[in-house]
């Protein structure tokens, strides 16, 4: 027999745990005989009778409709069971709302939504990933991040580039693949030629006039490497018929280097993101700043030519001179909007350490760990309401 008007449930979610206790100013159950709920089946609830609490982890979203069966207190057990219906609405998971779609067979430039790679070589590991954001997978977009990480055997020197093409760019997919991949071999070679020793010779007697002299040295080497990655994307630009704005690219890129001295860290920044050294005790050293707009979103890319204008380009040059460190990482800024939120924040060694306690929960950073560099591209896919951008990272243990 259903008695009374329909019940309404406070909203659930998808996936979420969810718990409500009738209470008597809802509906008094004390004293009442074989109380129950009637569920859809699947639908993933229980209930107590004893704390007369509905229970669960719904997995179902939409309206459902439930139903309270019960016998009055005092009544006999050959009295007429009462029914009130009960009407539930579960919210649906906002990630199970994302499509993901392929972009256009006839699209140029083409790269894999997902990338990674590991290296355990030499005294330190080197891990990277990168993944498609889950706008640009709606959207039928191609990742528009990209990365390079190299080991010079000869120097015993690690390289690593990450570059976030810009979302606005009709090219920037192939901006960032050439910014990384041009401005990586450009040190590359130069390790090969000889500017390791001249880079050890100047940190080994460390004071404030070879400091300069070897700020200056790493100015030519990294700021070369962006100079001639920016201009061979012009030039790629142009044989294409398209505006350099379209290959638009931020640019993140270091060299690390083990001197008698310690560990030399010398990088160029330009755009967005986050490039810093870690090391637990002492704290996070950033190394150069990021380019924000006045508006979420803005920032300078490495195909403006005010990026190479004397006054500012030295200053994208910086480096660290440290006995060891934890991680340095290299990281766009689809993760740093995500879980620093702020530019102000990126000087915030806790943040940093919360990202790094986080990636280890998820991909444990240890030489041993064979599957590091997939654990990472998965751990990519983090959920974090309204970041939905590609992310990449670069890290060196």
């Amino acid at each position: 027999m259903v008695s009374g008007k329909p019940l309404v449930l406070p909203n659930g979610k998808a996936g979420e745990a969810y718990s409500y206790t009738f209470t008597k100013e809802i509906i008094d159950l004390s004293g009442c005989l074989n109380v129950r709920v009637l569920a859809p089946d699947g639908l993933g609830l229980t209930f107590d009778q004893h704390s007369q609490t509905l229970a669960g982890r719904p997995s179902q979203a939409g309206e459902h409709t439930l139903r309270l069966s019960y016998q009055p207190a005092g009544a006999t057990p050959a009295a007429p069971t009462l029914v009130r219906t009960l009407q539930w609405y579960v919210n649906p998971d906002p990630r199970s709302l994302w499509t993901e779609h392929e972009p256009g067979a006839e699209l140029t430039g083409r790269k894999p939504h997902v990338a990674h790679q590991v290296l355990a070589a030499g005294p330190k590991v080197l891990v990277a990933a990168s993944r498609r954001g889950r706008s640009h997978a709606k959207d039928a977009k191609f990742r528009e991040d990209d990365f390079r990480c190299y080991y010079q055997a000869d120097a015993q020197a690690y390289v690593m580039a990450v570059a976030d093409g810009a979302g606005s760019a009709t090219m920037s997919r192939e901006g960032s693949r050439l910014a990384c991949e041009l401005a990586t071999q450009h040190v590359i070679s130069a390790l090969s030629g000889g500017i390791a020793d001249r880079l050890r010779g100047l940190a080994k007697a460390l004071e404030a006039a070879t400091r300069k002299a070897l700020q200056d040295e790493l100015y030519k080497l990294l700021g070369n490497a962006a100079l001639i990655a920016a201009r061979h994307i012009t030039q790629t630009a142009e044989a294409a018929g398209h505006a350099v704005r379209d290959y638009a690219t931020t640019l993140l890129l270091t060299l690390c280097l083990p001197t008698t001295q310690g560990w030399l860290v010398g990088a160029f920044w330009v755009g967005d993101g986050g490039l810093g050294l870690y090391r637990r005790e002492e704290g996070i050293r950033l190394l150069g700043a990021p380019d924000g707009g006045e508006y979420s979103g803005q920032t300078r890319f490495l195909t403006m030519k005010e990026t190479f204008e004397a006054s500012s380009l030295y200053g994208r040059v910086r480096f660290e001179l440290v006995p060891d460190f934890d991680a340095l990482v290299l990281m766009t800024d689809g993760i740093t909007d995500a879980l620093f939120q702020t530019d102000a924040n990126l000087a915030n060694a806790e943040k940093w350490q919360e990202l790094l306690d986080g990636i280890n929960a998820a991909a444990p950073l240890r030489r041993d760990n064979q599957a590091v560099a997939a654990q990472l591209a998965e751990w990519l896919n983090f959920w974090v309401k309204g970041e939905y951008d590609d992310r990449t990272i670069a890290i060196l243990f």
